[in-house]
This record gives C-alpha cells, structure tokens and sequence, in this order.
C-alpha cells in the first residue's frame, strides 16, 4: 500500500481550504516571512503559469502522527472554528504568500531587500500584463500601506497616485491582486469607467483572458503523505527543507505533545534557565536533553526514533531525573577541573554522563535520604557512592583520551550508558570504552587546538596545577576571576627566533593554564628571563617557584635553561604519566613497542604531592 497520494487540484480550491481551516500548519512549522522581491516575482511566475514547485502535505489523521495544528499566518481566526483536514509540511512560504496576496484584503507583511520588516498591497499593472512579450516581473507593483502608486518618469507623472480609490486604480489600469478570484464587481467598474474608450474596454477582456482565466485554471501537485511514523515525517522535512529552519526532534515532539496540552517549550526553557546556571552546561540544548532523558525512559537508546517515541507521561517521569542528572554531571566536571562548556571534550558524552549519574543516583541515593534504611543498606549505599566516585571518572577519562565519541555518538552513547551503570551494580568487569581504550603517546605532539577533545583533557587535567604567580591550586572562583586559559610555555615569539617548528612549540605539550596576567608577564621572553619577573612581581623564592612549576608537570631546569628539547621530552613523558593515571591503564610508549629499554626519567619528585594539593 502507497503512504502517499499525487494530485493537482486548483490553486484557488488550495486557497480556499487554507481560508476556511481544512488545510493548516503543523505548530512545528517556524514563521519565516518571504521579502517582497520574492512575492513579487512568484506572482509572475503564476501570471506566466510557470511551475512554482510542488506542495507537500500530510493527512492530518494519520495514525500515530498527531501534532497541534495552527492556521497560516493571514487566516482569520474568528471565521475558523474547525480541525484541518491536512497539514503542510514543504510550500509554507510559497500558499503564504499567494493567501496573503490574493486572498486577503490586508496589507502583506514581508520585508525590503534590507530585511526590514514592511507592509505591501500588490496591483498588476494590465498595459504590461497585455503587451509584454517578456517575464512579468515588471508587471507587478508593490504599494506601501498608504497605496501610492510610485511615480512613473516615463508617463510624465509627477505625484504620487493614492490607489485606495477604485477610481485611481480604473484610471491607472491598476488591477488589485487580491481580487483575482472575486474580479467581477472590479472589471464591471473598470468597464464603466471607460465606456468611452474601446481601447480600454478591450484591454479588460485581453487581461481576463491572459491573466485572470490564468490563474483560474492554474494546477499545483500536491504530495499527500498518509500512514508514516512520526519519525518519517522529520526526516522528510528535513530533506525537502533545504532552504529553512532544520527541524528538530524537539520541534516535531513539541507539536506532538500539545495535542495533550503539554507545553514541552515552556517546561524546557523553566529547567534551561536553572541548567545554565552551571557555566560548564552552556552548551546543552532540547536535543542533548530529550536524549539523556530517553536513555533512562528506555534503559537503551537516544535515538531519533526512540525520542519521537516518548509519551508526555514518559517525559513527567523523568524530566526531573534528567534534570538531576545533568546538575551532578556539571558537579562531576568542576570536580574534574573543566569549568566552561567549550572546553568540554565531547559534547555527546555529556549526555551519556549526565544518564549514568541520573541512574545510579536513584539506584542508591533513596536509601542514604531513607530514615528505615537499615545498617547494611546505607553501608552498601555509602560503598556505592564511592565505588562511583573512583570509576565514573575513570570511564570518562578512556571516552576521552580514546577519542571513542569521535564517531557515531548515539551508538556510543548508548552503549556506554548500558555497560557502565551495569559496571557500577558489578554486573559486568570493564565497560568496552576502558577495556578497549589506547592512547597514542603520538596524539600529545599532534595536537594544537583546542577543536581536538585531546587537547580539551590535558587542559583539564592541568588546571589541577597551581597559579603560576600565587602558587594557589586553581578552583572554579580563580578560574573566571583571573581568567585562566591555556597559554605557551616557551613563547611563541622565542621559538620562531630559535627555529624551533611550530608543530612543537604550538603542541599541548609546550601549553599551559596561566591567568591573563601571567601571560602578559611573559611575553615574547625567554623562561630564564620572565621566571624571575614572576618571582619578583609575586614575592616568592625559586624553591616556591619550582614547586609551582612542578604541579604543571614542568622540568624547572630544562625551563630555566632555556632547554626546549630537554623540556618538551621531560613534559611529554609526565603528561602521559598523568594521562595513565586519569585513565587507569598503561599507555604504550613506541620503544616499548620495539621492545626497547624505555628512557628513564626521574619525575617522581615532579609529580610528588601533585594530588594533595589539590
């Protein structure tokens, strides 16, 4: 059976339905107002019966695909008091524009070149209409709402002609768009008005001919979707909406949703106004939401088709679950030192992220707020949520570092989310991010912007360092008060002067978190030149400095003599170590691979102590 019906019924039948409510909007369709240029030139188009594409609609019955409808802008509402019959999917903007213009009496309301925003009334000017061999563009005149005629050079005109008088309009041979389809009053006055003059009189009947019984019998194909799943109809939208607003899941089930007079815009703009309270949730828009929260509806997918399957009772059930979710993934995050949402790594983990927490804080946290919870629940809660504490982390760190949401994120998602809640009840040994996670030690020196998720994570796990002046370990306060961010260690004005190639010096390896201050305190200086400016500006000795520069897992004396290879060597090696660390596993060194004896490097007094101060 065919899920689509193909007809070409009249352009004024179309007009006409939309007018009296049989053929209306789904609310998920945005408001976008064509400029006059193209109303314009889509009149003439159907002066010249020239094809102005097909229509796509939708059976407004289908089942299983209800939207809230709304009437096309123009429509008005106190005439229509029906349910439609269908709904538009693709020509919104082109039956727009035509209802508006020739169907309704009002101004049209659409915008000059400059996109600012005007009110238009259309004529045809008939002398063009009859003796044109041409395209009809210039036969189409846009008045302003006061309706006067531009002056015309060529007729020796000189004022403005107000056409709001049907006299005017005889006079000037100005026919009124609108009146397309109800011409007869208009033409019996126009024949009135020049009963002397038989050029005139047979002007009418030529632009009758040419240009009314044109539109009268203008046909448009309409494609008329029946039984398909809501998903379809998005993915259709999307495909033949080339040139609008991409629609959305969040879109279709907000228009699915307020048939059950749910407002799901409402609800989420209220929980986005708490949610970006969080810096680091800046980011997070419907979608990211809509995902996490089908995750915990389904226990096992975020897809598109699983989210157009959500009921509003599914979605009360769990928005504030959700919501919570993502609150403790932002607390995870600060935690983790990121503090700003563009320096999350990966988006899409996030999500995943925000569903683990979601699920293991209600498996758990109801018997720590229990007052009957016995002895052995609250100890068995309280040993959860630290097992949680040790292996969220963990798991985020391998996603991180082994780039696993580069590629197809729903899947990974979802995955992850399955395995590492299974994970933490102890039903499983390893989730497939850790157990199958390598690190390139190759990926430091790759890596130069902070695009990469890479880049991202070293960055994180420096800003467990100390401030390179106050030697206080950098917190989320400090963070945005002395505005930290990733800068060079060695200069970038010093390396090109040494010949040093930018791949080295402009890697993560030769960066840093440092205060703007610091930054500026640094320059284009050598280290051995704007240490001791940074001694001298902060008050502190070399031991106090070294013991800063130690928590950025920096060499001091290869820094301090200038020694960019020594340091680049002794810092690629305590960055993978710390990388290790966050990930819980061995990162392969390429001698090791060859089976090499590995270079030795005594960082244990570098790395000392790096955690208790923080």
């Amino acid at each position: 059976m065919s899920t689509f019906s193909i007809d070409q019924p009249f352009l004024n039948r179309i007009l006409s339905d939309i007018g009296d409510g049989r053929i209306q909007l789904p609310d998920f369709q945005r408001d976008w107002v064509w400029d006059d240029s193209r109303i314009r030139s889509l009149i003439a188009s159907v002066c010249q019966e020239f094809p102005i594409g097909s229509v796509l609609t939708l059976k407004a019955n289908s089942t299983g695909v209800r939207f809230k409808p709304r009437l096309i802008e123009g429509v008005n509402s106190k005439k229509v008091d029906r349910k439609p019959d269908t709904l538009i999917l693709d020509g919104q903007q082109r039956l727009t524009a035509l209802f508006q213009t020739l169907m309704s009496e009002n101004a049209v309301s659409t915008k000059n070149a400059q996109g600012r925003e005007i009110r238009r009334y259309y004529y045809l000017d008939m002398e063009v209409c009859i003796n044109s061999e041409t395209a009809l563009e210039d036969a189409v005149i846009s008045c302003a709402e006061d309706h006067l005629l531009p002056v015309r050079a060529s007729d020796g005109q000189t004022e403005p002609i107000d056409l709001s008088s049907t006299r005017e309009q005889y006079a000037n041979s100005m026919f009124p768009v609108h009146k397309i389809f109800d011409s007869t009053d208009w033409r019996q006055g126009y024949s009135r008005y020049w009963r002397d003059n038989d050029e005139k009189i047979e002007w009418i009947y030529q632009f009758e001919s040419k240009i009314i019984q044109c539109f009268n019998r203008y046909n448009v194909p309409v494609i008329e979707l029946r039984e398909i799943p809501r998903e379809a109809v998005c993915l259709i939208f999307e495909k033949v909406n080339t040139g609008g607003v991409t629609l959305t899941v969040f879109d279709l089930l907000t228009a699915s949703f307020a048939i059950d007079n749910f407002q799901l815009r409402e609800d989420w703009d209220e929980r986005f106004k708490r949610l970006k309270k969080q810096p680091v949730l800046g980011n997070l828009d419907s979608t990211d939401f809509l995902r996490a929260l089908t995750l915990l509806s389904t226990d096992a997918s975020c897809t598109r088709r699983s989210i157009l399957q959500l009921t509003v009772a599914d979605y009360k059930k769990w928005a504030d679950i959700t919501e919570n979710g993502f609150i403790r993934a932002a607390e995870f995050l600060r935690n983790e030192r990121i503090f700003r949402a563009k320096d999350i790594p990966y988006q899409t983990q996030l999500i995943a992220l925000a569903a683990i927490l979601a699920s293991v804080n209600t498996s758990h946290e109801s018997a720590l707020n229990d007052e009957k919870s016995t002895k052995e629940e609250l100890l068995k809660a309280y040993r959860a949520k630290e097992d949680e504490d040790q292996k969220i982390p963990r798991w985020y760190w391998c996603g991180v570092f082994g780039e696993m949401y580069a590629g197809a994120a729903n899947t990974q998602i979802a995955n992850d989310f399955s395995e590492v809640t299974s994970w933490l009840r102890g039903e499983v040994d390893l989730p497939a991010t850790i157990r199958d996670t390598n690190f390139q030690p190759n990926r430091l020196r790759e890596v130069q912007s902070r695009a990469s998720a890479v880049y991202k994570g070293v960055y994180a796990l420096l800003n467990k360092c100390r401030d390179f002046r106050t030697g206080v370990p950098i917190n989320e306060k400090i963070f945005f008060d002395d505005k930290i961010d990733i800068h060079h260690i060695f200069p970038k004005k010093w390396c090109d002067e040494q010949g040093i190639e930018p791949s080295d010096y402009n890697s993560i390896i030769n960066k840093t978190a440092l205060s703007a201050r610091t930054n500026r305190m640094i320059g284009g200086r050598a280290p051995s030149e704007y240490l001791p400016r940074i001694q001298q500006e902060a008050g502190i000795d070399k031991v106090k400095m070294d013991e800063i520069l130690a928590s950025h897992l920096i060499f001091w004396d290869a820094l301090r003599e200038n020694d960019f290879e020594k340091f680049f060597d002794m810092r690629t090696e305590a960055l993978l170590e710390v990388i290790e660390k966050a990930m819980g596993k061995k990162v392969i060194r390429e001698n090791e691979e060859n089976n090499q004896e590995p270079d030795i490097f005594n960082i244990n007094e570098l790395l000392k102590g790096l955690d208790s101060q923080n």
